[in-house]
């Protein structure tokens, strides 16, 4: 379970947190109960997630969002970056809430 803000300071763990995720997972649940607050990089560890995820297809699953961080979702999917996997990622994770 997240705990916490993340934000550019937690950066390294959340790095750290993907370099450790096994392949051989069959699902990851991230629960954003405990997380109050979400900047970019809660954005960009979702995307990193979700790529590594769909690579060695596990299934994630997410829940808890509270008002900050889907706030911050939301606002993501008015963004329009071409190339990036945002939308998807951003469209995901609120498809399982």
């Amino acid at each position: 379970m997240a705990c916490g803000e993340i934000d550019r300071a937690c950066e390294p763990v959340c790095d750290d947190v993907l370099a450790s995720l096994p392949a051989t997972l069959s699902s990851v649940v991230l629960d954003m109960q405990k997380v109050p607050f979400m900047d970019v990089t809660g954005l960009h560890f979702l995307c990193a997630l979700h790529r590594h995820t769909t690579r060695h297809r596990i299934q994630l699953h997410t829940r808890g969002w509270r008002a900050q961080p889907r706030y911050v979702l939301d606002s993501a999917l008015h963004l329009d970056l071409q190339g990036a996997d945002l939308n998807i990622a951003v469209r995901a994770a609120l498809d399982l809430l």
